[in-house]
């Protein structure tokens, strides 16, 4: 008979997932990332019996996420909305760099001067 007993080892997927997401967050914020990250982390919290699918699901969705360069528009947080002559849904064009425009005169999204890591090329406004 044999006496040594095998330890069953336990996942190290959620530590994993974690250490990776929270540094990917924050170089690359998105609104829809985070909020999928969130998704992620309230599964982790209230999910008893630790459904791995479902946990590697949410993690896919958040790398997704961070991803494709969408993101929702966000009056105040975002740069401005120029030119705009819609309202209702619609994916709006973001524009980086010092005084960039649209030579059609079409609108946009002033993004900045700086353009980060990944950062989105289309949001989706709302208005």
């Amino acid at each position: 008979m044999n006496s040594n007993v095998q330890k069953v080892q336990r996942s190290r997927f959620i530590e994993v997932a974690t250490g990776i997401g929270i540094p990917m967050l924050f170089f690359m914020f998105r609104f829809t990332a985070a909020a999928a990250f969130l998704v992620f982390v309230f599964l982790c919290i209230f999910l008893r019996n630790r459904s791995r699918p479902t946990l590697q699901v949410a993690f896919a969705l958040f790398v997704a996420a961070i991803l494709i360069p969408v993101d929702v528009y966000i009056p105040g947080w975002h740069g401005p909305l120029r030119n705009s002559e819609h309202s209702g849904s619609r994916f709006v064009r973001v524009l980086y760099g010092l005084g960039a425009h649209r030579l059609d005169g079409g609108e946009f999204i002033s993004g900045g001067c700086i353009v980060g890591l990944h950062d989105t090329r289309w949001r989706l406004v709302w208005d």
